[in-house]
C-alpha cells in the first residue's frame, strides 16, 4: 500500500498494448501508481515511464529489488511468464499476471506452487469475467433461473488480423488464437458455470505453412453435464461477440458480452413468459479486473481470477492442442 492512502505501487515488466493501452491506465484509473518499468529495451521502458509514470530499469532483476514495489504486472510474451511469476514471487511481489499464465502445465504448476510458497497472491489478466453483468449472470445460474443448463454457445473474436510480432512465434506464444482470446472464452464459462471442462475437441485452420492457428471450434462437456461450443477467431471481419444458454427451464442470451471496449452490450433472462433484462457495456473491463485483484490483495483473499484459475486454463490450452494434434477428444483429469 502506498502511503497517504489506499494507492498501491505497480511494477510492469512488459510495456507492449496491453500494459500501455489497457492495464496501465486500469491501475491509475483506480487511484493508484506505476512506480518501475521494464520494457524489451530501456528505450522502450523509458517511453513507457514518460507515459505512465515511475522510473524504467534496464533490467527485471532491477525492477524486483526495488523496494518501492508491490504488485508486479506480468505482460511479456507467453513463453516468459511462468519463470518471471517465480521470480517475481522469490522477491517477496504480489503477482498480476497477463495470460495464459504458461505455455506448458509443468510451468504453470512451478508458478502456482511457488507463489503459494511465498505466500503472494497470483492472480490472472482474465478481464471477461469482471465485464459488467457476468457475475448477476453466474448468480442466476446458481439459484436456477433458466433451470440446469444444457448447452452454451460463444463466440469470441477480436476481427480479422493476421498474427504479429512475438504472437506469430510458436516458441514465445505457444497457441494462436487460443492463447490469444479463446482462453478468456473457455475462462468465463468456467467461471459461469461453476464448473471444470472435462472432456474437449477442436478444431483448427492451422497447417504446416500456419502453426499457429486463426481460428478454433472447441467443444467441451464439463463435469455438471454442461455442452459447450466455442468459436474463438481472428479471420472474422463482422464477428458476433455473443453468447448463448440453453438451460431446461429457459434462456440467457448475450450480445456484445464476449469482448472488451463494447458499449450497449445486454443480458435477457427468459424463462416461460418472464424476461429480465441486464446492461453489460465492457468498456471498463480492464479497470474492474484491476480493481477486484487490489481488493483481494487488501482484504487478503484469493484473487478472482487466481493462480489456479489461470491453471486451469493452461490444462485446457494443453488438452486443446492434443486433440487438434491427434483428431480426437481428450479426456481432462485435474
Amino acid at each position: 500500500m502506498v502511503a497517504g492512502g489506499r494507492k498501491h505501487a505497480w511494477g510492469v515488466v512488459g510495456t507492449g498494448r496491453a500494459a500501455d493501452a489497457l492495464v496501465g491506465p486500469a491501475i491509475a484509473a483506480n487511484g493508484s501508481e506505476v512506480v518501475a518499468s521494464v520494457g524489451s529495451s530501456l528505450e522502450k521502458g523509458e517511453s513507457y515511464a514518460s507515459k505512465h509514470g515511475g522510473r524504467a530499469f534496464a533490467r527485471f532483476e532491477e525492477l524486483l529489488a526495488d523496494r518501492a514495489v508491490e504488485i508486479v504486472y506480468i505482460a511479456t510474451p507467453n513463453a516468459l511468464h511462468a519463470e518471471q511469476v517465480i521470480d517475481a514471487a522469490a522477491a517477496g511481489k504480489q503477482v498480476f499476471c497477463d495470460k495464459p499464465l504458461a505455455t506448458s502445465v509443468a510451468e504453470a504448476e512451478k508458478a502456482v506452487d511457488a507463489c503459494v510458497s511465498a505466500g503472494v497472491a497470483l492472480g490472472i489478466n482474465f478481464q471477461t469475467r469482471h465485464h459488467q453483468g457476468m457475475s448477476e449472470i453466474r448468480d442466476a445460474l446458481a439459484a436456477g433461473e433458466i433451470g440446469a443448463p444444457l448447452i452454451v454457445q460463444c463466440e469470441v473474436s477480436s476481427g480479422r488480423g493476421e498474427l504479429r510480432g512475438w504472437r506469430s512465434d510458436p516458441g514465445l506464444a505457444g497457441l494462436g488464437a487460443m492463447n490469444n482470446i479463446g482462453v478468456h472464452a473457455y475462462d468465463m464459462l468456467r467461471f459461469l458455470l461453476g464448473a471444470e471442462i472435462v472432456e474437449a475437441t477442436v478444431l483448427t485452420d492451422a497447417t504446416d505453412d500456419q502453426p499457429l492457428e486463426l481460428a478454433a471450434l472447441a467443444l467441451f462437456r464439463f463435469d455438471n453435464g454442461t455442452l459447450a461450443y466455442v468459436n474463438a477467431n481472428q479471420t472474422t471481419p463482422r464477428f458476433e461477440p455473443d453468447l448463448t444458454i440453453h438451460g431446461t427451464e429457459g434462456r440467457i442470451s448475450g450480445r456484445s458480452v464476449t469482448r472488451p471496449h463494447l458499449e450497449g452490450g445486454e443480458f435477457t433472462i427468459l424463462r416461460g413468459e418472464n424476461e429480465r433484462r441486464i446492461l453489460a457495456s465492457t468498456t471498463d473491463a480492464f479497470v474492474r479486473t484491476v480493481a477486484a485483484y487490489e481488493q483481494a490483495i487488501e482484504r487478503r483473499e484469493t484473487p478472482n481470477a487466481s493462480g489456479v484459475d489461470g491453471l486451469r486454463s493452461v490444462q485446457l490450452t494443453e488438452a486443446l492442442a492434443r486433440s487438434a494434434r491427434e483428431k480426437r477428444t481428450v479426456v481432462i483429469e485435474y
